[in-house]
C-alpha cells in the first residue's frame, strides 16, 4: 500500500512540474530564495525542478537524498510562490508539491530533517511537538487571577459550551508566550460569553502534516474533532493561525458543523457589534506582521487591523511589505523545530523593515511569528529600540 501512495505521489508531482513554465516569477517572491542568496540557489521553481529529477533519475537514496531533503525542508511553505504563480503563470499547487515530496522522502526514511524527528516522537507520545507531558497542558491556568477563571469552562468530559477556545500547543507550554491566551481569556471575560478550553486539547497535527507525517495528523484530527463535537462546540476560535487553518482546510467538513475563527476575526466581529469597547488607546508606534497560515493561506488581512486601527489609530504604521506581500517570518513548514543555513536571518529582515517605518512596536497574531521575532529583535542587536507584542495583549490592555 505504501509503495502505490509513493507511486501516486510521483506521478502526481511529475504531472505538476510539467506545467511549470520555468519563468521563475516566484523567485521575487520567496522569503527562501532571499534569505539564501549567496547560497546554492533555492527557491519554488528550484526545488521543483530537484524534485522532478530526482524522481525522474531515481536519485531518491543515498547523500543526493540528504541533499534534496535539506532543500525540501528549507520551505517555510508559506505560500508566496503559489500567489504569485496565480497572478502571473498558471497556478502551480506548488507547496502542495513539496509537502507531497516531503511524504515520499518520510516513508522511504529518507526524511525529516534530524531535529523533526524528535518532533514527530513527541506528538505520537504527549500530543504536543514540545514533548512536553500532556497533563500539563493547562498548567498555565495555575498562575492566573481567580477572577478570570470564574468564567471559562475546563472541559473534561461531557460538559457543554458554546464556544470553544482551542489554546494550542506553543500558547499552552512556551512560558515567554503564556500572556496571550491569559489576555484572550480577559477579553472572553469582558464579552461575558459562554466559553471553554479542552483539558485533553491535542495538537492540531499542522507539524506532522507539514513534515510529512500524514497518518500522525490523521489522527489528532480525529481526536480533536471527536472533542469539539462532545463539547456540543458552536464555533471554536483559535490562537495560533496554524490551527486556524487546519481547522478550516484539513479538518475533514468540521467547518459545516462548527463556526472557525481565528481569535482575531472573532474580536473584530466583537468590536464592530459593540461588545467591546476601547478605553485606552495606544500612543507608540506600531506595525503588523502578517502571519502567513492567517492571510496567505486564508485571506484574513482586515481583522486585525481594525481592532489596531482601533487601539492605536494614526500611530498604526505599515510596513512597506504587507498583506499578502508580507515578509514570512521563517518558522512555517516545519522550520520553527530546525536551523536552515540562510545569509540574513528573515526574522532580522523583517525586525529591520519594522525599524525603518518609524515602529516601536511589531505585533504580530501567530504564537510563532512571536518567537521567531523576538529572537530576531535579540540576534540583530536592537532589543532596545524595538519590542514584539500579540495583538492580544494589546487589546486586553486597552479595554
Amino acid at each position: 500500500m505504501e509503495d502505490q501512495n509513493i507511486e501516486d505521489s510521483e506521478a502526481q508531482i511529475l504531472d505538476m512540474v510539467s506545467r511549470c513554465r520555468n519563468c521563475n516569477y516566484c523567485y521575487s517572491d520567496c522569503p527562501l530564495f532571499e534569505s539564501t542568496r549567496g547560497l546554492p540557489a533555492q527557491g519554488p521553481s528550484g526545488l521543483t525542478t530537484a524534485i522532478y529529477y530526482a524522481i525522474r533519475w531515481n536519485l531518491l537514496e543515498g547523500k543526493d537524498a540528504e541533499d534534496l531533503r535539506d532543500l525540501l525542508y528549507s520551505c517555510t511553505t508559506c505560500g508566496s510562490c503559489e500567489l504569485r504563480c496565480k497572478k502571473s503563470a498558471t497556478g502551480i499547487p506548488i507547496v502542495e508539491m513539496i509537502e507531497a515530496s516531503r511524504r515520499i522522502l518520510l516513508e522511504k526514511m529518507i526524511g525529516p530533517l534530524p531535529e523533526q524527528v524528535k518532533v514527530l516522537e513527541a506528538l505520537e507520545m504527549e500530543g504536543n511537538p514540545y514533548g512536553e507531558p500532556e497533563e500539563k497542558r493547562t498548567n498555565w491556568l495555575e498562575e492566573i487571577d481567580e477572577n478570570l477563571l470564574e468564567q471559562v469552562k475546563v472541559i473534561k468530559g461531557e460538559e457543554q459550551v458554546e464556544t470553544m477556545l482551542f489554546v494550542g500547543c506553543t500558547a499552552s507550554y512556551e512560558r515567554d508566550l503564556l500572556d496571550i491566551p491569559r489576555s484572550i481569556m480577559k477579553i472572553m471575560n469582558h464579552l461575558d460569553t459562554n466559553y471553554g478550553i479542552l483539558k485533553q486539547e491535542k495538537c492540531c497535527g499542522d507539524p506532522a502534516l507539514r513534515i510529512g507525517e500524514a497518518g500522525l495528523f490523521e489522527q489528532l484530527m480525529e481526536f480533536n474533532t471527536e472533542n469539539l463535537k462532545n463539547a456540543g462546540a458552536k464555533r471554536v476560535v483559535t490562537i495560533s493561525p496554524h490551527c486556524y487553518n487546519s481547522f478550516k482546510k484539513e479538518y475533514h467538513n468540521l467547518k459545516d458543523e462548527l463556526e472557525i475563527k481565528h481569535y482575531t476575526e472573532f474580536f473584530a466581529d466583537q468590536l464592530e457589534a459593540g461588545n467591546l469597547v476601547i478605553k485606552k488607546r495606544l500612543h507608540s508606534n506600531i506595525t503588523y506582521q502578517d502571519p502567513c497560515y492567517l492571510g496567505k493561506k486564508n485571506g484574513v488581512y482586515e481583522a486585525p487591523r481594525q481592532i489596531l486601527e482601533e487601539i492605536a489609530g494614526d500611530h498604526f504604521i505599515e510596513m512597506e511589505r504587507n498583506r499578502a506581500d508580507s515578509l514570512c517570518c521563517g518558522g512555517g513548514g516545519g522550520r520553527i523545530y530546525a536551523e536552515v543555513e540562510e545569509i540574513k536571518r528573515l526574522s532580522e529582515i523583517r525586525v529591520q523593515e519594522a525599524l525603518d517605518v518609524g515602529a516601536e512596536i511589531i505585533v504580530t497574531a501567530c504564537p510563532w511569528c512571536y518567537i521567531q521575532l523576538t529572537d530576531g529583535v535579540k540576534t540583530s542587536g536592537n532589543e532596545n529600540k524595538i519590542e514584539v507584542k500579540d495583538l492580544s495583549e494589546l487589546l486586553a490592555g486597552s479595554l
